[in-house]
């Protein structure tokens, strides 16, 4: 007994010890019973070597196993894929837990990522309970129980690939990187585009009173007809209005009138996305140059969509404007 915990001491010690400083959630918000609840983990570093076998914090899968004397399944990967990631010079993936999103980081670099605040993830657990049944029920009663939980844990997973020949090793991103909020463009929009789109109790769309029947008649198609099961399925499950916005600081989604989690971007993070993008297949350098050029328009550009779908009979309309 005692042959075995004392290796697996050593190494969960060392480990620890490599793993480097708890990941606090800067962001995780104030419980209303007052409680305090805060749990910090270390970074969880798992690393690729370029066989592609896995191990942690450099120690191989299998070492690890036969001192906990148990089998630990942690998949190996093609060759091939850490080849490729020598050769973009990828060195590491970070997923981090910063209370209200789940940061993704590229070699220490923020790109678009998951953002949860003001009870987006309750309300996207409401979402799964409307449309999802039975399973939907369940799903929303765990995001309901753990929801509280998640967003006061600090939570890192890092993957990490062999560095190429010749790169210098890049660190990883500091808690002021990853708890950074996405920047809000500077002066007016580039470009302003908001519309609404009512359907009717047969999935016909229609944009200032003008049908998409209207524009058949005329020889345009608008393939944005719904079946007519769609719409019945979203009167059973009262929603009413769905709104998709895109904003130089990410793209948002409410349905009812309810925040759901949505997607944070901001101009330097599309720009690192365009360049791990860049790195990993070969993109024209004229194409990258006219895409950089276009960034700062598209990324502030204010787009807003308004879906109306027909309220069910008996239903009590739900009041609503754009965001």
């Amino acid at each position: 007994m005692r042959r075995s915990v004392v290796p697996l001491l050593v190494i969960l010690g060392l480990l620890l010890a490599a793993c480097g400083q708890a990941v606090i959630p800067a962001n995780a918000p104030t419980p209303e019973s007052g409680e305090t609840f805060v749990v910090g983990l270390p970074p969880l570093v798992v690393t690729f070597d370029d066989a592609g076998k896995p191990g942690v914090e450099g120690v191989p899968i299998e070492a690890i196993a036969a001192s906990l004397g148990m089998p630990i399944a942690l998949p190996a990967i093609d060759p091939y894929y850490v080849n490729w990631m020598q050769q973009a010079n990828i060195q590491h993936i970070e997923l981090r837990q910063t209370g209200d999103g789940l940061a993704l980081l590229v070699n220490g670099k923020m790109m678009p990522h998951l953002v949860w605040k003001n009870g987006s993830l309750a309300a996207a657990g409401e979402m799964a309970r409307l449309v999802g049944g039975p399973q939907g029920a369940a799903v929303a009663d765990m995001l309901q129980k753990l929801a509280p939980i998640l967003q006061r844990l600090g939570l890192s997973v890092v993957v990490k690939f062999p560095v190429a020949e010749g790169q210098e090793a890049i660190p990883l991103a500091s808690a002021e990187v990853a708890n950074a909020e996405p920047a809000t463009p500077e002066g007016a929009p580039s470009a302003v585009m908001a519309f609404e789109i009512k359907y009717d109790d047969q999935g016909v769309p229609s944009i200032m009173g003008i049908s998409a029947q209207d524009l058949a008649a005329l020889g345009i198609n608008a393939p944005l007809a719904l079946a007519p099961a769609a719409i019945q399925q979203a009167q059973a499950n009262n929603i009413q209005n769905i709104e998709v916005r895109s904003k130089g600081d990410g793209l948002y989604a409410f349905v009812n009138g309810q925040a759901l989690p949505n997607i944070a971007w901001d101009e330097g993070m599309l720009t690192n996305a365009i360049d791990v993008y860049a790195n990993m297949n070969a993109v024209p350098e004229t194409y990258l140059n006219l895409i950089k050029q276009l960034l700062p328009l598209l990324a502030k550009t204010d787009l807003a969509v308004m879906v109306h779908l027909p309220v069910a009979p008996g239903a009590e309309a739900i009041p609503v404007k754009m965001q």
